[in-house]
């Protein structure tokens, strides 16, 4: 059995310019730090995830972006931001609204 570490996602909201009028047309979405090419999450070259979530569940909404092998890189944050471009999110304009842990089971 292997052991528990905790992940934690971080939970943006994205107003797309718009100040409590229309919250039809926000976007929620967590940015995740994960494993990848067997690098732990949060290490150099593992991964971050990019999805869209449903408010207020916080269930995933596909496609789910993940930046292969960015993690703890000056990169990084560049290369997360275009991937949230794909859904016409503005890192820079969001505001951050919460942290969520998850656990998740590791090797």
């Amino acid at each position: 059995m292997g052991n528990l570490a905790m992940l934690c996602d971080m939970i943006y909201l994205d107003k797309h310019g718009d100040d409590d009028h229309n919250p039809g047309m926000w976007t929620y979405y967590r940015i995740t730090s994960v494993e990848a090419l067997g690098n732990p999450e949060g290490t150099l070259s593992s991964s971050i995830e990019a999805c869209r979530v449903t408010w207020p569940e916080l269930e995933d909404i596909p496609p789910v972006t993940e930046t292969v092998g960015v993690v703890a890189l000056a990169v990084a944050y560049e290369t997360v931001n275009k991937a949230l471009m794909q859904w016409n999110i503005d890192r820079e304009r969001s505001i951050l609204i919460g942290v969520r842990g998850r656990p998740e089971k590791t090797s």
